[in-house]
């Protein structure tokens, strides 16, 4: 029945928002690094995520205990299906977090991310090649987050593990991403818009160019043609989505807006780690905005959420 409320609806999709913040802490880490500062800014806001984080996992181990079908029915569907790719996202971006406080304690967060990451791949990967209950039309932007999550390994994991685990991760993401979006330009060329509702995640195409400029460069420590067509191909998505800001603005404010934070987060990391090795001036600019954009986007998407808390618009029932 439409109007259920309750922690049975906990959505899924929240977890994006630690996605989000994590990857904004990242943003500011740099920023300090860049400007010599101590770590009080990206610690603090690395403790929102991981706080954040400890909150989503308790909603979701008590709607497993309490309502298991709930659950089951969010792995089957379309959209919410996706959303279980950002438990394994923040894990990896907590580890990258963490290194600079505890190295021991970030590699078990990176590994419990990586081992998370391996079994979801494989499980909607199946899914997709043997439950044919999906249709083309329902394709859309967040079918890619389980798959992107591969490419977020070798952010930290090039100082965990061994080159060959990080390059296997890397050419998952990188490739199935690919494919992807060749799938995706169909969907949106050919097919009805998507659902307003989701709009907001088409942001989510910036994120596998621009988290796989900063695993990329991780992994060769070099800027090469292959980095900078990621870094170009991420920034265009960029201006292009900005030109049509009006109809993002337009959209009402959901769940499903944080969509928006970590691939521009991404999207700033690799405008800074460009910058750092290639000194174009212009990248200079262009990052601090991003950084000031960034933060003035999570405090609006902090508000909205509580509001909708508040307001006990959070956790309902949907279709």
């Amino acid at each position: 029945m439409q109007g259920e409320k309750g922690i049975r609806y906990f959505p899924i999709a929240l977890f994006a928002s630690v996605m989000g913040v994590s990857g904004v802490a990242i943003s500011v880490r740099l920023i300090e690094e860049v400007y010599v500062m101590t770590n009080i800014a990206s610690n603090v806001i690395m403790t929102i995520a991981s706080l954040m984080f400890v909150v989503n996992m308790f909603m979701l181990f008590f709607r497993l205990i309490n309502y298991r079908d709930d659950v089951k029915k969010d792995f089957n569907h379309p959209v919410r299906m996706n959303f279980f790719g950002a438990i394994s996202i923040s894990l990896l971006l907590l580890g990258a977090l963490y290194y600079d406080v505890n190295t021991t304690l970030s590699f078990y967060v990176w590994l419990a991310g990586t081992i998370v990451q391996f079994i979801l791949t494989l499980l909607i990967l199946t899914k997709l090649i043997w439950v044919h209950e999906f249709k083309l039309a329902q394709f859309n932007p967040t079918w890619f987050i389980p798959i992107v999550g591969n490419i977020v390994v070798p952010v930290i994991g090039w100082k965990h593990a061994s080159p060959m685990v990080n390059w296997m991760f890397f050419g998952i993401g990188i490739v199935f991403s690919i494919i992807y979006f060749t799938i995706f330009m169909n969907r949106i060329f050919f097919q009805p818009s998507i659902p307003r509702k989701l709009t907001p995640t088409l942001f989510i195409l910036l994120a596998p160019p621009g988290i796989g400029v900063v695993s990329y460069l991780n992994l060769t420590g070099k800027v090469d043609v292959f980095a900078l067509i990621m870094f170009g191909f991420a920034f265009y998505l960029g201006l292009l989505f900005l030109f049509q800001i009006r109809r993002y603005l337009s959209t009402p404010f959901f769940v499903s807006w944080w969509a928006f934070l970590f691939p521009s987060a991404a999207i700033t990391n690799a405008t800074i780690r460009i910058h750092e090795h290639t000194g174009e001036a212009f990248l200079f600019w262009i990052y601090h905005l991003q950084i000031v954009g960034l933060i003035l986007l999570t405090i609006y998407l902090l508000v909205k959420t509580i509001g909708l808390a508040v307001g006990g618009q959070l956790c309902v029932k949907e279709d």
